[in-house]
Order: structure tokens, then sequence, then C-alpha cells
């Protein structure tokens, strides 16, 4: 088994992008409205931006000075806006405010307050889409996993009778699918199947799976490949999900004439409209992602907060934890930034098991 600290070469992984900047986009009267300003001065630029838009005043000083905060914090994580997901957004929510004083330190931001982040930032993510920004929408993102309702949500656990019915049902809907011999008339089925797969069995989150590609898959070792420059992510596919993942690149590669580039999207939008021309290059948007995860798990009879790719992921992790995996395993098959995240998950996951089936799970994390 590897570790997180085990040497790895090649480059099939996709790094993540920089900013594409568009050059079609008319002049703005607004000179630091641009998305370079965005990244490299994220405060000034949204103090711009925010004078336009149709707020009392007393509204727009409350929103910069949370916006500051939030820039701050950004700034201490050595992160840019476009290097931002929806994880990020939830360790913020649950940090302290260091601008309080000493006595208030350890208070945290309020329900409303966390619902105005996670909506300003959906906001601000949408405005940088119009500047060029390529990248996902992680306040929209954190929307669907309900981040910001309320106080902090504890982490979620399929509990073990829960877990094998999604892994029974991934296995029956396969064995139908093949039964029948049906393979590009049906591909919708067989990709959500391994998207459910690469979920529960690999711990891939949503922004994973609508940016992964064909040279991050390595069916050979069975695992993907998402590791960054200083940061391994190699998920190891957990046996029941590999007969899935492979079902579909199979039938990927028959739609495609068995032409496809190392860039490929695995998980592609629906072929319906365009398919052959613009399709190809399209990915399933976040919400499609979440409503086919939701309607896959209520076909297992789970449902309500717990049907969410979050809870698969946490469960992959509980799987793993099942069979041995140490801390520096958990940090490079969940392409975890530190061990002590590990060891928080390591916690919520024994905890869990204390509980009735069913139960609320204690952690913060994840």
């Amino acid at each position: 088994m590897e570790t997180a600290n085990s040497t790895h070469t090649g480059s099939h992984a996709i790094k993540r992008q920089g900013p594409q900047q568009s050059h079609n986009h008319p002049l703005r009267k607004d000179f630091f409205d641009s998305l370079s300003y965005w990244l490299d001065s994220p405060s000034l630029a949204y103090s711009s931006w925010l004078s336009e838009q149709k707020l009392k005043d007393s509204t727009k000083t409350v929103y910069m000075a949370m916006f500051g905060r939030f820039c701050q914090w950004l700034n201490e994580q050595g992160r840019r806006l476009d290097q931002l997901e929806a994880d990020d957004i939830r360790r913020f929510l649950d940090s302290a405010n260091p601008n309080l004083p000493q006595s208030r330190k350890a208070r945290t931001n309020s329900g409303r307050q966390r619902q105005q982040y996670v909506r300003q930032l959906e906001k601000v993510f949408a405005h940088l889409s119009s500047l060029g920004h390529s990248g996902t929408n992680p306040g929209r993102i954190a929307g669907y996993e309900r981040i910001g309702t309320g106080s902090d949500k504890p982490t979620r656990f399929l509990n073990r009778e829960e877990t094998q019915r999604v892994i029974q049902l991934i296995q029956t809907e396969l064995d139908e699918l093949r039964q029948e011999e049906k393979s590009t008339d049906e591909w919708l089925k067989y990709r959500d199947i391994a998207m459910i797969g690469v979920m529960i069995g690999g711990g891939l989150k949503v922004s994973h799976i609508r940016r992964l590609t064909l040279n991050c898959m390595d069916m050979v070792e069975e695992r993907i490949d998402l590791s960054q420059p200083g940061h391994a992510h190699r998920a190891r596919l957990l046996a029941f999900a590999v007969p899935a993942v492979k079902a579909w690149l199979s039938v990927q590669e028959q739609m495609h004439g068995r032409k496809l580039e190392p860039t490929q999207k695995i998980f592609e939008a629906d072929r319906s409209s365009g398919f052959g021309r613009n399709s190809k290059t399209v990915t399933l948007s976040a919400s499609s992602i979440h409503r086919r995860t939701q309607r896959f798990l209520a076909m297992a009879g789970i449902t309500g907060e717990r049907a969410s790719a979050q809870t698969l992921r946490n469960t992959y992790a509980g799987l793993l934890i099942d069979g041995g995996a140490t801390d520096d395993h958990l940090v490079d098959y969940l392409g975890l930034q530190a061990s002590v995240t590990a060891q928080r998950l390591r916690n919520a996951y024994a905890r869990s098991q204390l509980r009735p089936a069913g139960g609320a799970h204690l952690s913060k994390d994840h």
C-alpha cells in the first residue's frame, strides 16, 4: 500500500488549470472589474463591483466587512479565488473571527451569516464566470451541500446496512445491463452507475467528477490519480467499484469509435443535445450530479440529508478505515491537506459507530 509520501512519476493527471482569459468581452468602464484584479486583489475588486449593486449603503458596509474577513482568511491559506472549493468555504465558516475582541474570538459565524457568505460567494463566482473564469462555482456547490444552513452540520456516514444496499444496487444495476446486452443505448445508466462507484468506492467529490479525464484513470493499478504538484491524491478504487468503472469506460470508448483523447472527460454530459459537436467537451453540472446521486440513493432507500455526494465520500473513508488504512493512506487516497484532517475524520467515524443506525454523527470536518 502506498503512502502519501511515496514518489510518483508521470503526468497523467490533469493539473489545476489557471483561469482562461477571455478576449471576447467588451471593455468595461470599471478598470478594477477584471479577472486578474479579482484574483490578485479580490477585496478591491469586490468593493468596486459591490458599489454598482442596488443595495442599501448599510448592507454594502456589512458585505464589505464580511468579504474583507474572507479575503484575510484566503490570504492566510495562501489561496486565490480560482483555487477555492466548497470544502474551503466550510472550513472558513467554521473558523473563528480573528478581528473580534479577545473575549469573543472563539465565536463562529451564526446561521444567518453562513447563509449570507454562501449566497455572496455564489454571486461572486457567477460574476467571475462572466469575466472568463472557467472553473466551477464553489458557492453554488456549497449551497447544494447545505454548507450555509444553520449551525455546523455533523459528518454523515452511511451505516453498514445502507452501505451494503448501495454496493448491492451498483452490482445489480450493472448485471441487469449486461444480461440485457445493452451498451451504448443505455450509456447514461452505465455512466451514472460508475459515477456512484467513484464516490462511494473512490471518495471523489463533485468537483473531482466534473474535471476527471481519461488520463487520470489507471485501471491496471485500479486507482484514480488527481495529484497536483506537492499534493498527492491517488484514490484507490475499492473492489466493488472497479467493474462499474471499467464497464463505463468500455461503453464510452464504443460511443466514440475507440478514438478518445487523453483529455476526454470521463463523465460527459447528455449527448441528446449536440452530441458529436458540443457535448463531447461538456461535463455534467454540479446540480445534475447531485440530482443523479440523490435519485440513485433513493433507489437504495436512502433519502434526506444523508443522500449526498459528501456522505458517499465520508463512507468511502469509513470503508478504508475498516480495511486498516493508516492516516497516511487517508491523506493520499482522499487527497487531504494534512494528517490532522485524517485523524478528525477517523475520530468522527469511530464515534458514528457508537450511535444507533441512522443517528447523527459528530464532526465538523467533512
